[in-house]
């Protein structure tokens, strides 16, 4: 980076800095610090539901699993518009009729305060594990930035993004995520732009799009036929064959996503903060299907800028190592391990060069068998020697890094300051917006319920400060062990172990309508002790634990209600 991108990074981070917590900083109530005293635009809080998901993890993941797996992720969000819809019907009315500031304050009303207390708790340790990963995110590319180690950058952005949040509140975050997709579109079609003018110069247009569909890098949808069974949980790769355990396909992305959604956007406090920001019900349906219809073209187009930059990468010779740690430890091995890491470049740089001259063919209308297969093993060897040189310097998966190592290279420096300000204001914004949730839910639903029911707003309010900090600083150590890997599969991952028992509870409030306080209490432990079975003994998919899940938690807790009768009595 140099001086212009340093300037325009710096302006546009303190603007956005300074502007989200201009917009709350003299909140003194729980309803103007925890939900923007209901105010935000139905737009605005559309746009904040939809930058939680096109976040700086997206971002630099998306584009990374668009490189090495091509349009195969978009299948993740094919449940999200039936998701919404659903959450529009039954869940919104039920948190607008009353006036609750968490989603568990209504679990309360139906069930009692161990539900309550219970879900809340689920959230709390399911949230702060998310926030940890996404906090990896920035940390990679701050690291790129400045050379430092990732640790060091892991608590440089957690503690920054702890201090904006005290200081700015819900009406901060929201603000901020409306900033943040605005410039991170402009970033990511000026990438688009830049990634076109490079590939189709040189391959056409067709050309390009021809060679990306040989690499197997175009098709959106795969309809997993292998045979319906289960096998046992083993160290390492999901066995072939087994349907469960192949994770993404047409089938996950319906059923299993569909159920990780709905409690997402319609139980994870997270999200439901940002609703209830909203003026009225209609509002908020609004904010919702908002991000419901313009979520999977946005994503599809993230994947397609992953795809042109493998196509790029083909061009200008890939780095046999996109992480600038690993390069680092690459020049400093000795004995047989710089052998194997010199063999492994050795064989990368050949299957580049024949993945380069079979793509140039391919794309200028050569699409005999022999190039075809040709092409797809130099794809193929170029993966496998990437593979072992990381294994040879010690290194995990460089996925996050393929998208850095893009724009600090390639993209005009004042284009490249404005995109990094994108991905760190969505880090904000996104670590913001959790942080503030795991805060409403620990003081509303804990503090305010349990150890000071009479405090006032005021004690209250300098009392959540300081357990905000309490939660970032316990996040940004937590995010020091769950990074590494591909970000945007981890954070889905992490939900995934809560969301279906969590999702659960709510159907058992809607659907059963003589379930208890013991039954929805046992219902949601249930699920979560059922998941815990299943990861341990079977190999499956993490996305269906969300379906699993709910379905633990409802059968339990329907099992109770018949079993142990519960007599309503008025409130």
């Amino acid at each position: 980076m140099n001086w212009v991108a340093w300037l325009v990074f710096a302006l546009a981070t303190i603007y956005t800095i300074w502007d989200g917590v201009r917009r709350t900083v003299g909140a003194t109530t729980m309803e103007g610090f925890f939900a923007a005293g209901r105010s935000i635009p139905w737009w605005a809080a559309g746009l904040s539901v939809m930058a939680t998901q096109l976040s700086a993890i997206t971002l630099i993941g998306g584009v990374g699993m668009g490189y090495e797996n091509g349009l195969e992720w978009v299948q993740f969000y094919f449940a999200l518009p039936f998701a919404m819809v659903v959450l529009c019907i039954w869940f919104l009315p039920i948190y607008r009729q009353h006036p609750i500031l968490t989603a568990y304050e209504y679990l309360e009303r139906r069930f009692g305060p161990a539900t309550r207390s219970l879900t809340s708790l689920a959230f709390l340790l399911s949230r702060c594990l998310a926030f940890a990963v996404v906090l990896y995110a920035p940390a990679v590319v701050f690291a790129a930035m400045t050379g430092l180690p990732i640790d060091v950058t892991v608590w440089t952005t957690g503690l920054l993004t702890t201090a904006y949040t005290v200081l700015g509140g819900v009406g901060g975050v929201v603000w901020t995520d409306v900033k943040q997709m605005a410039v991170i579109v402009i970033g990511i079609v000026a990438c688009l732009a830049v990634l076109l003018w490079n590939v189709v110069s040189e391959l056409s247009f067709g050309g390009a799009l021809v060679a990306l569909g040989v690499a197997g890098k175009m098709n959106p949808v795969e309809v997993y036929d292998a045979a319906w069974t289960m096998v046992p949980a083993l160290a390492g790769e999901p066995a072939n064959g087994s349907f469960w355990a192949d994770k993404y396909n047409l089938w996950t992305g319906l059923f299993g996503t569909f159920f990780l959604f709905l409690s997402y956007f319609g139980c994870d406090q997270s999200q439901v903060q940002s609703i209830l920001t909203s003026k009225s019900t209609d509002a908020s349906r609004r904010a919702l299907l908002m991000s419901a219809f313009t979520k999977v073209p946005l994503q599809l187009l993230v994947l397609l800028v992953g795809g042109l930059l493998f196509l790029h990468q083909s061009l200008v010779k890939e780095p046999v190592l996109f992480e600038p740690a690993a390069a680092k430890a690459a020049s400093g091995l000795d004995g047989d391990t710089k052998v194997r890491f010199e063999a492994a470049s050795t064989a990368h740089s050949s299957a580049i060069a024949r993945r380069e001259a079979a793509m140039r063919a391919i794309a200028s209308g050569g699409s005999d068998s022999g190039q075809v297969a040709e092409y797809r093993a130099a794809v193929k060897d170029a993966v496998q020697a990437r593979k072992a040189a990381r294994t040879a310097v010690g290194a995990e998966s460089d996925t996050n890094y393929i998208f850095p190592d893009f724009i600090f290279r390639e993209l005009p420096k004042p284009v490249l300051g404005l995109l990094i300000a994108a991905i760190f204001a969505a880090a904000i914004s996104s670590a913001a917006g959790a942080l503030s949730s795991l805060t409403s839910a620990t003081m509303i639903d804990f503090y305010k319920r349990w150890l000071r029911p009479s405090a006032s707003d005021a004690a209250t309010l300098r009392s959540s400060k300081v357990v905000m900090a309490c939660w970032g600083i316990a996040a940004t150590a937590a995010a020091v062990q769950l990074g590494g890997g591909p970000l945007l599969e981890r954070v889905n991952e992490v939900g995934s172990y809560f969301y279906g028992s969590i999702l659960g509870v709510f159907v058992l409030a809607l659907a059963v309508p003589r379930a208890s306080d013991t039954a929805a209490s046992a219902g949601l432990l249930g699920g979560l002790l059922g998941i815990a079975v299943v990861h341990n003994t079977v190999q499956i998919a993490y996305l269906w634990y969300n379906l699993l899940g709910c379905v633990f938690c409802v059968a339990i807790g329907a099992l109770v209600t018949v079993l142990a009768p519960h007599r309503r009595t008025a409130p």
